[in-house]
């Protein structure tokens, strides 16, 4: 009897650890605009990518949860375009960028940055653009490397995690192996405006193992020691139908309110990016525009 249970138990246990596999199973991003280039931070590899003239100012773009800096290569057109350079860093678990432990804090991934920065001899302040989670890293970065940054541009921006229900549907997105009937229906609820659609590519580009580092580094990091973004001014873009994080533009106004901008953007949620792409480049090159003008 003993025997029998230990058998159905050690079963149990293999039928768990393949479930788990499966669920954290990544679902690739499409490719990333820009020239790929690899930096090292404390053992660890960053993988990042260049794009736009040599020599002109450089935008760091920071990508949403367990998402891709691809999310941002329509940006990353036009800001190249306007004359400006662009760079995208991936996150630990991302596209080539390791993920050797779960035990991070949000200083982490603004230290993987740093490197980045270092290793492209960039001493100039930098204008960094984070969507969702990537406002996180923004305004970490902000806060440890106050004078490595003009500014902060902060997209459908949250502190905390996202109401009971928008985080049930982002797990069904994250499981890949669901049929795409109920993903779409989750993806669509958690970040498009009832009226958008969403496209192809936010089907895929999904990291699992990536979006529970990056939950993890959120918990364990308290919300003082980042919150702020340093002293960098902050252009807040806030989606009007925003169900992951419908307050934060205000939040952060209430906190910071000499050094918040806050611009609504209707017909937008979360997702924000492929919503209103058009809307996004000339809010992002306008305030970068501006910003040059004062210098």
């Amino acid at each position: 009897m003993i025997k029998k249970f230990a058998l159905v138990m050690v079963g149990t246990a293999i039928i768990i650890s393949i479930l788990f596999a499966v669920i954290l199973l990544d679902n690739p991003a499409r490719p990333v605009a820009g020239q790929p280039l690899l930096a090292v931070n404390q053992g660890v590899d960053v993988r990042y990518y260049i794009s736009g003239p040599d020599n002109a100012e450089v935008v760091v773009l920071l990508a949403s949860y367990a998402r891709s800096g691809s999310d941002f290569n329509e940006l990353v057109d036009s800001v190249n375009g306007a004359g400006y350079r662009a760079l995208i860093l991936q996150a630990r678990g991302i596209d080539g960028t390791g993920l050797p432990e779960y035990d991070l804090t949000l200083f982490d991934y603004a230290d993987d940055l740093a490197a980045v920065l270092n290793q492209e001899k960039l001493r100039t302040p930098v204008t960094l653009v984070g969507h969702a989670f990537g406002n996180r890293i923004a305004r970490a970065f902000a806060s440890r490397y106050p004078a490595r940054v003009r500014s902060l541009i902060l997209l459908a921006a949250g502190d905390g995690g996202p109401p009971v229900d928008v985080r049930n549907d982002i797990f069904k997105i994250l499981v890949r192996c669901l049929p795409d009937s109920i993903r779409s229906g989750a993806l669509h609820r958690a970040f498009f405006a009832p009226d958008n659609n969403a496209p192809n590519y936010w089907m895929s580009g999904w990291y699992p193992r990536a979006g529970l580092a990056q939950g993890r580094a959120t918990a364990s990091t308290p919300l003082a020691q980042w919150s702020s973004g340093g002293t960098a001014p902050m252009l807040v873009v806030q989606p009007a139908q925003d169900a992951a994080a419908p307050h934060g533009a205000e939040k952060l106004k209430q906190l910071y309110p000499d050094r918040v901008k806050i611009v609504s953007l209707e017909s937008a949620g979360h997702a924000i990016l492929p919503e209103q792409p058009e809307e996004i480049a000339r809010i992002v090159l306008g305030h970068l525009d501006s910003r040059r003008s004062e210098r």
